[in-house]
């Protein structure tokens, strides 16, 4: 079961082009498409005549047609026209969802077309900010979504996943964190104080000595992330809130889609500041950090395939899962209310 009324990324707009694009979101079969005028669309992937995929039809105008039997439907998904046949059923009509293109991505809403509220939208504002650089990654990847939840929580793993680039020993040993629960998000602050830089800070933020580091991590349900990671010379006040000297870091975005119960879409975006004009060392650090976003999509495989042999086995609780286990609290309560209203409206 998925949180329905909530916006998700489906796709990167560059994925998006003159090409129907066919996602599957929440178990829903979906088809993007662009109108003539750029505009995304995005409508049940499922002809209502024989249930052929609209996805492998054919874009034309502001309309999509059916590769089977040549059906059109409109963006609002009305069948427009039927091949050989003047008049068109009433009911001849596939679900359209409410979308949205915003900070290079394209939102669908999942729930009730009503309740469909943009300013709802998570604020990757970063992905599109002038004077910043960007890599990022879509992923398809076999395990359910709340492991990628779990580890977005819990980053003290950087010190064993992540070892030979932004992993260091003192992020699991000797962090201060602090969890917040803010109505239905969850905040995980690390500070980890003046320690020597990890192998990616040392060589992109330029430090000659012991630094001062962070990572906070804010989720939003249902499942997106913005992740501060930041760093400063050590002692030059960035506990405090200031600024800090020689100050280095990045935000990581997160999109986090379901498929199925068993796997996701993931989203991930890396931005960050012109920290050099040279452009070779700028490719370095986003190889480096697609090598840690491929770490963990590793480990969440590994995950889910020992997860498959015994679902119910047990586990065991540490200090720092605190945040995972706030952020599935607000999950459970908030499916535990959707199915009540669910029930009350039936």
């Amino acid at each position: 079961m998925f949180l329905k009324d909530y916006w998700y990324v489906a796709a990167w707009s560059d994925e998006l082009g003159k090409s129907p694009l066919a996602v599957t979101m929440l178990k829903q079969p979906i088809v993007l498409f662009r109108s003539a005028d750029g505009t995304p669309v995005a409508l049940e992937d499922r002809c209502i005549h024989r249930r052929a995929p609209l996805s492998i039809g054919n874009v034309v105008g502001d309309d999509i047609q059916c590769a089977y039997h040549g059906l059109v439907f409109d963006a609002g998904g009305k069948c427009v026209k039927i091949p050989g046949q003047e008049q068109i059923p009433r009911n001849a009509f596939v679900r359209s969802y409410p979308v949205v293109e915003r900070h290079g991505c394209v939102w669908v809403w999942m729930g009730e077309r009503e309740r469909a509220d943009p300013a709802g939208i998570p604020n990757f504002q970063w992905l599109d900010k002038a004077g910043w650089s960007v890599t990022k990654r879509h992923a398809n990847i076999r395990c359910e979504y709340r492991l990628i939840i779990d580890n977005l929580l819990d980053l003290s793993h950087l010190a064993f996943v992540h070892s030979s680039t932004v992993g260091q020993s003192q992020v699991a040993d000797i962090a201060d964190v602090k969890t917040e629960r803010r109505r239905n998000s969850v905040r995980v602050t690390r500070w980890t104080l003046n320690v020597p830089p990890a192998r990616t800070y040392l060589q992109f933020g330029g430090y000659t000595g012991n630094i001062d580091r962070w990572q906070i991590s804010e989720f939003s349900p249902p499942s997106s992330f913005i992740i501060d990671n930041g760093s400063a010379a050590s002692g030059t006040g960035a506990p405090e809130g200031k600024p800090g000297e020689q100050r280095w870091g990045f935000i990581v975005c997160h999109g986090i889609t379901p498929e199925t119960e068993t796997t996701t879409n993931y989203f991930w975006a890396l931005a960050h500041e012109a920290f050099t004009e040279d452009l070779a060392a700028i490719e370095e650090f986003h190889r480096q950090s697609q090598h840690v976003i491929g770490e963990d999509i590793a480990v969440f495989i590994a995950q889910q395939r020992i997860i498959d042999l015994d679902p119910d086995a047990p586990t065991v609780d540490i200090r720092y899962d605190a945040g995972p286990l706030q952020a599935r609290r607000v999950i459970d309560q908030l499916l535990a209310a959707q199915s009540a209203g669910e029930r009350a409206a039936s």
